[in-house]
């Protein structure tokens, strides 16, 4: 079962037809990512592409700024709370350390939304970028709060946020070597740095 198709099964009160149009979107907008970079896709063409009128878009997102905070949502809902059997070929990465919550974020990256999320990420997409960061600083300053800081005269956002914008610039790295490099080392490399 894919990501996109996990992600309709747990929408809460949508039938079945809402559900199909919801997957028809994300399909068209991970097709047309797959093709062109994120700036240049439009409405007009996630609607073309999905085969649905405007007005049945519009019912599911305002813009497609909200469609990608959508997608967002559940993938960084999905990671930060853990494996479960929806992960995409990572089932048994069962590790809850910062390193196995990292590497569980970039199988994601890779493989999630057709590569959608990494390729946001190479692209330098402000709005992705920006939540990405965000995302990451919590789980920073979540890990840093259960493992303390001890000695440390850093103050604890200031060290999430440091924190974050390395391991930003490592997925980067990784991101224009073709993702080379098994997400549990690039983990492991980020959390012994």
């Amino acid at each position: 079962m894919s990501d996109t198709e996990h992600k309709h099964e747990i929408v809460p009160k949508l039938d079945r037809r809402q559900r199909k149009t919801r997957q028809a979107i994300y399909q068209a907008f991970e097709d047309l990512m797959a093709e062109m970079h994120y700036s240049a896709v439009t409405v007009v063409q996630i609607i073309e592409r999905a085969d649905i009128g405007r007005s049945t878009f519009y019912a599911h997102f305002e813009t497609k700024e909200d469609l990608l905070d959508d997608m967002c949502s559940d993938m960084f809902g999905h990671v930060f709370e853990g494996v479960n059997a929806y992960c995409v070929g990572h089932e048994d990465l069962a590790d809850m350390s910062l390193a196995g919550k990292l590497a569980h974020l970039l199988y994601h990256l890779r493989d999630s939304y057709n590569g959608v999320c990494g390729k946001l990420i190479a692209e330098g997409e402000p709005h992705f970028t920006a939540r990405f960061k965000r995302e990451l600083e919590v789980l920073f300053a979540r890990e840093a709060g259960e493992a303390g800081a001890a000695g440390s005269d850093v103050p604890a956002d200031l060290r999430a946020a440091m924190h974050a914008s390395a391991f930003m610039e490592a997925v980067s790295w990784w991101l224009d070597r073709g993702a080379d490099v098994a997400p549990e080392q690039l983990a492991a490399w980020a959390v012994t740095r």
